[in-house]
């Protein structure tokens, strides 16, 4: 574990070194997530997720018919619906 040492401003801010910045792939506009346990703060990196990043994460229970075999069934329970309303 690496230590180092940062003064915080009069403003409540704190500059994280570029070390670090650069280890955690850090940049303008990044989230970060501070949890406090007892006298340390934990300090986490919030990146968003892209939606790959879920893919296989629930496992199949049919196989994927195909985007325009999904796009014809929405369209006609659309169409049915709004059949329905009328």
């Amino acid at each position: 574990m690496t230590s180092m040492t940062v003064k915080l401003s009069s403003e409540g801010q704190i500059s994280i070194p570029n070390v670090v910045r650069e280890q955690l792939g850090l940049k303008a506009g990044d989230e970060l997530s501070f949890a406090l346990e007892g006298n340390e703060i934990r300090l986490r990196v919030l990146k968003p997720k892209k939606l790959s990043d879920f893919y296989g994460i629930l496992p199949a229970t049919h196989p994927f018919p195909g985007k325009e075999a999904v796009r014809q069934s929405v369209a006609e329970d659309l169409a049915g619906k709004l059949l329905s309303e009328s």
